[in-house]
């Protein structure tokens, strides 16, 4: 059990991602006092949390061109050769 603050679980978040995963748990806090607990996702956790629908988004996301794109290369060319 270790408990660590805030700030020192954002500097060093994979090392400590990597001692959960090992089985230590790690306690994140403020002021000597522990709010969160990282742990390590069951199985079951992991395939739920995997498994996404976005079927609701079908149809309605279009991409559009980038006019801009096509503009500054407009340029780009213009001020290459001259134009």
């Amino acid at each position: 059990m270790k408990t660590v603050s805030i700030h020192d679980a954002k500097s060093n978040l994979s090392k400590y991602i990597e001692a959960v995963k090992k089985g230590e748990k790690v306690y994140i806090g403020g002021f000597g006092k522990a709010e969160v607990v990282l742990t390590k996702l069951s199985a079951t956790e992991r395939i739920s949390f995997a498994k996404h629908d976005y079927s609701i988004a079908k149809g309605k996301v279009h991409e559009k061109d980038d006019s801009f794109a096509h503009s500054t290369d407009k340029q780009v060319a213009d001020l290459l050769y001259g134009n």
